[in-house]
């Protein structure tokens, strides 16, 4: 799907064989109240540090997070000028930047804003390393690659 725009595709956690050994384990042994994902917890020994691995929960830094959206809300609203998700048809600059403009919450409004400046900092990355991207709509008159 995304071979034709020179994007690589990869989705470990649906590999066969992951699938097939996380499915081997009991289910009293995938999910327990007293352990934090003991399966990542066991696959990770010796991979990273035992600190990591034996938390209870997963980090929350919202207040961090939304201090930092508010110092650098105007390189948060730079990004989306000349964006490239725009060009190809894929969000709204005036909302993006509308949504920049007010008040964000870390814990509500990450879960979107996230993966769309990662998306917007991803492609222009790659633009610099082999051109921009043509969109995907780009009628070729029937002719495929």
């Amino acid at each position: 799907m995304s071979e034709p725009l020179g994007v690589t595709f990869a989705a470990p956690y649906y590999d066969d064989l992951l699938v097939e050994a996380a499915l081997a384990v009991r289910p009293q042994e995938r999910v327990t109240p007293w352990r934090y994902k003991p399966l990542i917890e066991e696959a990770m020994r010796g991979v990273v540090p035992d600190s990591v691995r034996h938390r209870t929960t997963k980090a929350h830094a919202a207040l961090e997070e939304e201090t930092g959206l508010r110092r650098h809300r105007f390189a948060l609203l730079a990004l989306w000028e000349d964006s490239r998700l725009r060009e190809l048809g894929l969000v709204d600059e005036a909302a993006l930047r509308d949504w920049c403009l007010r008040p964000l919450a870390a814990d509500l409004e990450s879960a979107l804003l996230h993966p769309t400046v990662g998306c917007e900092v991803w492609l222009r990355t790659r633009e610099r390393r082999r051109g921009p991207l043509r969109p995907a709509h780009t009628d070729t008159g029937g002719i495929t690659a």
